[in-house]
């Protein structure tokens, strides 16, 4: 057994390190980056970049400056100009105000490198959490205040709601680009169909009030819609459905979709909207409900029997 005077104190013990050894390439690796971005035209390049190997292509993006900034490390590109052609459609291009690019805090569900993403679009500011992990990478927008209307740019000409409503999102998907799980909420308290022609029949400006959307998936192909409910006891139109859509990848507005429920319409929509009960004639009804299909696809929906 040793004796008191052989244990010696640890305050008294030197230690030999290598931490100067990795630390001083590291400062000079992270030194030299600093100055290279600072001093090399990053934007110019990365446009010139995209316009050449993107030309004649349907989706060819566009911005007014790229810059970085080094206290909160971030990467800000303003006026970014996506075509149309990016979402399979025709149209004028989404402008976006600004988009930035975070780096945020390590990442352990699942483990990874994480982004915090902000942009503005049509004065809608928006909130993106991205994860970069080993096989997948998952995105998350928690609790989400959006003005529906501001989304008009990217759902089309046809895209006529309006409202407030709380959007939450997490979604999982491989590094190829197919999705492996999502789980989606939306809820809005002062949801409206705004005033619009239909097959040369202009309707009224429709308060619905209650919306909520609840939906999941757990593969690439099928998204199951629990909950889709319009609507509250004082709303000229109610409903509730629920089903399927068979998501088309690259193209979300061709999705095909495939919900079953009820609607029902109060007497007074029905004396303004006399087409209510022509179009209706021949559905299916049940304690004041009738019974309806979606179908079509999300750009264009189409209602029909069960």
């Amino acid at each position: 057994m040793a004796s008191l005077s052989e244990i010696q104190s640890l305050e008294e013990i030197s230690y030999k390190s290598k931490i100067k050894f990795y630390l001083y390439p590291v400062i000079i690796v992270f030194l030299f980056s600093i100055s290279f971005l600072n001093y090399f035209p990053v934007g110019e390049q990365l446009k010139g970049f995209m316009k050449k190997n993107l030309a004649g292509t349907a989706c060819n993006p566009d911005y007014d400056d790229l810059r970085i900034e080094w206290i909160l490390p971030k990467i800000v590109v303003s006026g970014l100009n996506i075509p149309a052609g990016c979402l399979g459609r025709i149209g004028d291009p989404i402008k976006f105000t600004f988009v930035s690019i975070q780096f945020n805090f390590i990442s352990f569900a699942p483990f990874g490198i994480p982004f915090k993403i902000q942009s503005e679009l049509n004065g809608q500011p928006m909130t993106i959490y991205y994860v970069q992990g080993f096989g997948e990478r998952v995105f998350r927008i928690k609790d989400q205040p959006i003005v529906i209307s501001r989304l008009q740019p990217v759902m089309g000409a046809n895209f006529k709601l309006s409202g407030n409503v709380l959007f939450d999102l997490t979604a999982k998907m491989a590094n190829g680009g197919s999705l492996k799980d999502m789980d989606f909420k939306m809820r809005s308290t002062d949801f409206q169909l705004p005033s619009q022609n239909i097959q040369g029949f202009t309707t009224p400006n429709v308060k619905l009030n209650e919306m909520y959307i609840e939906a999941k998936s757990e593969n690439s192909s099928t998204v199951k819609v629990d909950k889709f409910i319009v609507g509250d006891p004082d709303s000229p139109i109610r409903a509730n459905l629920k089903g399927q859509i068979d998501l088309q990848q690259g193209a979300i507005l061709f999705s095909i979709l495939d919900l079953k429920g009820e609607i029902a319409f109060t007497e007074n929509f029905k004396q303004t909207v006399p087409l209510v009960d022509l179009f209706f004639q021949n559905f299916t009804q049940k304690d004041g409900f009738y019974q309806i299909r979606i179908g079509g696809n999300l750009g264009q929906p189409k209602l029909m029997n069960p």
